[in-house]
């Protein structure tokens, strides 16, 4: 819908006050909070769109989220009872100042004023620093807060940058007394860690440093710097040509019935139709005829359902090469060609032993919030990353391993996977998270799974598979497909000679 000429000409003021602003104060992009494009999030929106609280400009005023104002502006209130510090307004007031800065880490363009602006954020900021305070990592099922909210936290939209986090804190504690505003600020740090520590899936990087913590964009990115080691700090001017996302093609089905058939296909629907017409009132012996058309008819219906996509479908053509059909083959077919599993620690760790056919993967520990998690560390990566998306590929990679409860079984046993998600929820869980994805940038990872494939391709169980279901398999198709076609010319032949009286025919020529 377009703008009306007076809307129009606010939009323009607005824009062009903040643009000066920007320019007086030099003040340069830092994107960091981004929207989640549909190609990533349509396969499961409720993953990256908050379901219950709204952090930030993106979300706050959705109508559906409103109901947690009031719960938010009762946190307010606790809050300065008990800090007794400066008075919620006047906090708004000052960090309205640093409205400029907000909108410049924001991809979208935020139309909000400034003073609507520093509401939001400051509410928004002081609800997420109260939730800060309940975690308590030795007890954190008994204080945190329900699941639905840690979700929503760590969403990529719904993200609150930490400059203004820690700005917040450092301003609202200015009234307190120099021991208790230094206690606050340096425990501060160690809140977000603790609070990401929590939520993550896997162990942080060796090289992770504390006293960097504020200087992370904020706890999504807090969180993607623990798993996945990386120099580069709160600089987040990103080109728009870093990563190529595709398009979403798995809604795009054909339109035309035939389009998409096989040659045995068409023979069952050309059938089909022959039978259709011979059911027709107009042709002489119909009364005959039609009860055989009508069962040969339903019978080739069962047949193209039940054989069709079996065996129809398949005849003639070869089945796709593993590394076609995904990154590596599941952990159970590995497990049969030799492989062993060990956990390691970090991504980094990920290796592949050739001597001792040991496969070295990084523990995971997965509970009800672990697949928004990752999903929003993908998109964060995608959107954010340049270079290797390694989180990404690491992603891949678990996703073609886990393809069955029983894969699943087997990297639990090794200790690979914990938590109290069922086999098949783990399943699942990485099952086409990336697929909208094109992060292929050759990394360390991609060496470690070519080193996998090679092995496992060249483990004689697997060739000695391979070449079975190469010959023996296709014959097994191909009698199939003959056994078919006879039954099914018998059967017309049935339908001819009850209509014709074939033993007539035979004693005329005779």
């Amino acid at each position: 819908m377009s703008l009306s000429f007076t809307e129009t000409r606010e939009w323009f003021i607005h824009v062009k006050t903040n643009f000066k602003e920007e320019l007086q104060k030099d003040i340069n992009s830092h994107v960091c909070v981004f929207q989640v494009p549909r190609s990533l999030s349509s396969a499961k929106p409720q993953a990256y769109a908050p379901q219950l609280v709204g952090l930030g400009p993106y979300h706050h005023l959705q109508p559906h989220l409103l109901e947690m104002e009031r719960v938010k502006l009762d946190v307010v209130k606790k809050l300065h009872k008990e800090s007794s510090g400066m008075s919620f307004m006047e906090l708004v007031r000052k960090l309205t100042d640093l409205h400029l800065y907000v909108r410049a880490c924001y991809h979208k363009f935020l139309d909000i004023d400034a003073d609507v602006l520093s509401w939001i954020m400051t509410v928004d900021a002081q609800f997420l620093f109260h939730l800060l305070c309940q975690h308590d990592p030795d007890h954190a099922g008994k204080k945190l807060a329900e699941d639905a909210i840690l979700r929503d936290v760590m969403m990529l939209e719904n993200q609150i940058p930490i400059f203004f986090l820690a700005k917040m804190v450092t301003v609202a504690c200015s009234p307190l007394e120099v021991t208790e505003q230094k206690k606050i600020e340096e425990n501060f740090p160690h809140m977000l860690v603790g609070f990401c520590k929590f939520l993550s899936p896997l162990k942080e990087t060796r090289r992770y440093q504390v006293d960097k913590t504020l200087k992370r964009a904020h706890l999504l990115d807090l969180l993607y710097s623990m798993v996945v080691e990386r120099e580069d700090e709160f600089k987040i001017d990103i080109p728009a040509n870093i990563i190529l996302i595709e398009e979403d093609k798995t809604g795009a089905v054909p339109t035309s019935n035939d389009s998409g058939r096989t040659a045995p296909q068409h023979l069952v629907s050309m059938t089909e139709n022959v039978l259709g017409l011979l059911q027709s009132p107009n042709l002489p012996c119909t009364e005959k005829i039609r009860p055989h058309a009508m069962m040969v008819q339903g019978i080739m219906r069962i047949l193209s359902q039940q054989i069709g996509p079996s065996v129809l479908d398949s005849f003639g053509y070869e089945e796709a090469p593993a590394e076609e059909k995904g990154l590596i083959s599941r952990a159970s077919s590995l497990a049969k060609a030799g492989v062993k599993f060990r956990k390691t620690d970090y991504i980094e760790e990920t290796s592949f032993d050739e001597k001792t056919h040991t496969f070295q993967l990084p523990a995971i520990k997965l509970s009800v919030n672990s697949e928004v998690v990752i999903r929003n560390l993908v998109a964060y990566e995608a959107m954010a990353t340049s270079g290797p998306l390694l989180f990404t590929r690491f992603v891949e990679l678990m996703d073609g391993l886990l393809d069955t409860p029983h894969d699943v079984r087997l990297l639990k046993k090794h200790g690979i996977i914990t938590g109290h998600l069922k086999d098949g929820e783990v399943a699942r869980l990485f099952n086409g998270m990336s697929h909208s994805i094109d992060g292929h940038c050759p990394s360390q990872l991609d060496k470690t799974i070519k080193k996998v494939n090679e092995f496992y391709h060249a483990a004689p169980k697997i060739k000695t598979q391979n070449m079975i279901e190469r010959y023996v398999y296709n014959f097994w198709k191909f009698l199939a497909m003959v056994a078919t076609i006879l039954f099914f010319l018998l059967m017309v032949l049935q339908t001819f000679c009850s209509a014709y009286s074939c033993s007539t025919l035979l004693n005329k020529t005779k």
